[in-house]
C-alpha cells in the first residue's frame, strides 16, 4: 500500500513538472510572439521592399533600377524611398520622375557634386555615377519596432568603378494618434580613393524629400511659417504640410537634423514647389571621405496628421537630440 502511495505521488510529481514545463514554454511562446510585432512586416516584391504596420504600407524601399513610362534611359534609378505614405496608408506624400524635374525622386539622399581623382560627377541628376543595391544587411520586426539595413555602391556609369560603400537604416517605430516616426541612418565610406561631396549653388544635394502634388502647402520652421522658398538657412528641423491626394484634412513630414551630424544644424533647401531637404554641406565646405574615415549621417523623419505645430515639432526635437522618442 505503501508502495502504490509513493509511486502515485511520483507520478503526481511528474504530472506537476510536466505542466510547469508546459507553461514556462507557453510563456517563452507569448513572449516570442510579442516579439516579433506582427504589426510590423518587412516584405519584397521585385524592385521594392515595403514595410507596412497593421495592414497599412509606411514607406517603400526602391532597390531595383525602374525608370518611369516616357522618361529617358538616362533617368533610371535605384536606392530611394517611394511612396512615403501618410498615416492612413492610402495617401502618398512623396512624388518620383515629377514632370518639372525628373531626376528628383521621392525621399533619397544624393549629392550634386561628386568628385575623386580629378574629375567630378553628378549623382543628384544622374550625370556620371549612380546608386546601386547590393543586398540586404538585416531586417527585423523586433522589440516594437521595423528596422531595414540595406547595402549599397556608387558607382561610376563609364567603368562600372566602385567609389563609395553605402550602408543605410530605417528604424520605424509604432504609430499613434499624431504620427510615427522613422530613423534614418547613413553611413559612407571610400573605397580605394578620397571622395568628396557638395551640394549645389543654392543648396541642392543632401537627404531630400520630393512632395506629391497637393494643395494649402505650409512650411514650419522655428522662427514660424516659411511664406517663400529657402536656400541655405541653418535650422534643426523644418516641416512640410498640405492636402494630399485631394484630401479635405491635411497630412504632412518633418525632418529633425542629430547633433550628432558634422556641421549641425546645415543650411536646408526649403521650396514651395515641393522640397523639404536639409542640405549636408549646404553651408560648409565639400566633405572628404576617406577609406579610413567613413561619414555617418543620421535624421529623423515625422509623418503626421494634421499640420504639426512649432512647440510640438521643438519638443520633438530637443527629444530627438536626448535620444528620446515620446511625442
Amino acid at each position: 500500500m505503501a508502495e502504490r502511495l509513493a509511486e502515485g505521488g511520483r507520478e503526481r510529481g511528474e504530472l506537476v513538472r510536466v505542466a510547469v514545463v508546459l507553461l514556462v514554454l507557453l510563456g517563452c511562446m507569448v513572449c516570442a510572439a510579442a516579439e516579433a510585432d506582427p504589426a510590423f512586416e518587412i516584405r519584397r516584391d521585385g524592385d521594392f521592399i515595403t514595410i507596412t504596420e497593421s495592414g497599412r504600407p509606411v514607406m517603400r524601399y526602391v532597390c531595383g533600377e525602374i525608370l518611369a513610362p516616357g522618361i529617358p534611359e538616362d533617368r533610371r534609378r535605384s536606392t530611394y524611398v517611394h511612396p512615403l505614405y501618410a498615416m492612413d496608408g492610402t495617401t502618398i506624400i512623396s512624388d518620383d520622375f515629377p514632370a518639372d524635374h525628373h531626376h528628383h525622386r521621392g525621399m533619397n539622399w544624393t549629392w550634386l557634386k561628386v568628385a575623386f581623382d580629378g574629375v567630378t560627377k553628378d549623382l543628384w541628376t544622374l550625370r556620371g555615377v549612380r546608386q546601386k543595391f547590393e543586398g540586404c544587411y538585416r531586417t527585423s520586426v523586433t522589440g516594437g519596432q521595423a528596422k531595414l539595413t540595406v547595402h549599397n555602391g556608387w558607382y561610376e556609369d563609364s567603368t562600372g568603378r566602385k567609389l563609395l560603400d553605402e550602408v543605410v537604416s530605417f528604424t520605424v517605430l509604432p504609430s499613434d494618434i499624431r504620427g510615427r516616426i522613422i530613423d534614418f541612418e547613413l553611413t559612407l565610406r571610400a573605397v580605394d580613393t578620397a571622395v568628396a561631396i557638395g551640394v549645389s549653388g543654392r543648396g541642392y544635394s543632401g537627404l531630400g524629400i520630393r512632395m506629391a502634388p497637393r494643395e494649402d502647402t505650409t512650411i514650419i520652421i522655428p522662427e514660424g511659417f516659411l511664406a517663400g522658398d529657402e536656400d541655405k538657412t541653418p535650422h534643426p528641423w523644418a516641416d512640410f504640410s498640405a492636402r494630399f491626394g485631394g484630401k479635405d484634412s491635411f497630412d504632412g513630414a518633418a525632418i529633425f537634423q542629430h547633433p550628432d551630424n558634422p556641421h549641425f544644424p546645415d543650411g536646408w533647401c526649403l521650396r514651395q514647389y515641393g522640397y523639404l531637404s536639409p542640405s549636408f554641406t549646404n553651408n560648409a565646405p565639400d566633405y572628404t571621405i576617406e577609406e579610413s574615415e567613413p561619414l555617418t549621417l543620421k535624421y529623423r523623419v515625422f509623418v503626421h496628421r494634421g499640420r504639426a505645430g512649432r512647440s510640438e515639432l521643438a519638443r520633438m526635437a530637443a527629444e530627438y537630440k536626448d535620444g528620446d522618442t515620446k511625442r
